[in-house]
């Protein structure tokens, strides 16, 4: 098993539609058992894999449900998933509150739930919080989507300083919505190759309307135009994430 969080503290970096792509690649095209984790309030994750949930993931953290309780399978035959509620908004103070020995009671709970799959990918919400460093700490990888900006690029830093916090590994950035049109966004792609080295995943998925308009449709990039540029680079984001994780 091999666990995965999607994570930044900006919103709007394409955590979600990572998820999304990248576990059904996984999972529908490489055959692994997949399990998305939804770990954000907006529920966007949820709503793409049509689990319309009473409880969500918020309940397993505060100890009040099992993973057993909330679990339910999607229209995809490798893919599971454990939702979250628009409460996943109100589960930091909760949290905050448990003890220490709870709160890792209730998040080791939940990690040994999910031993049985291939591949765990948790889609997060673009906050920093205790509920956020102890979903990072039990999913040991992080890897962080990066619309390019200046502000962006110098946010960096303190995701990497949460992860290192957590105990997790930082498996590195990679680039979305990449507009190869913009002079600016090529200078940016290489400060960043400049700074963060191999931690620069070599993979660019491009701002595109396949991308977009996939999503609208409740697809995959794939299965929208697997023959186009985009759905084929989330293949190949798919397989360095699969390579860097081994």
């Amino acid at each position: 098993m091999k666990s995965l969080a999607f994570f930044n503290n900006k919103g709007g970096v394409g955590k979600t539609t990572s998820v999304i792509n990248v576990g059904y690649i996984l999972g529908e095209v490489k055959n692994k058992k997949v399990l998305i984790v939804d770990c954000d309030g907006q529920q966007n994750s949820s709503r793409f894999f049509e689990a319309d949930a009473e409880i969500g993931v918020e309940s397993i953290l505060l100890g009040e449900a099992q993973p057993e309780d909330i679990v339910t399978g999607t229209r995809y035959e490798n893919i599971d998933i454990l939702p979250s509620t628009a409460d996943m908004n109100l589960c930091s103070s909760q949290f905050e509150k448990l003890s220490e020995e709870e709160r890792e009671n209730n998040t080791d709970n939940l990690k040994n739930f999910w031993s049985k799959y291939d591949y765990v990918l948790l889609d997060f919400p673009p906050t920093l919080n205790l509920v956020s460093e102890s979903l990072i700490r039990i999913a040991g990888n992080v890897i962080v989507p990066v619309k390019l900006g200046s502000f962006a690029i110098q946010g960096i830093s303190k995701v990497t300083e949460t992860i290192n916090k957590a105990g997790s590994t930082f498996l590195g950035c990679f680039i979305t919505q990449f507009n190869a049109k913009n002079k600016a966004d090529f200078e940016l792609k290489d400060i960043m190759e400049n700074s963060f080295g191999d931690k620069i995943f070599s993979t660019v998925i491009p701002s595109s309307n396949i991308i977009q308009n996939s999503i609208i449709y409740n697809l995959t990039a794939y299965e929208y135009m697997n023959w186009q540029l985009p759905s084929k680079k989330y293949v190949e984001l798919t397989d360095e994430i699969i390579e860097r994780m081994v």
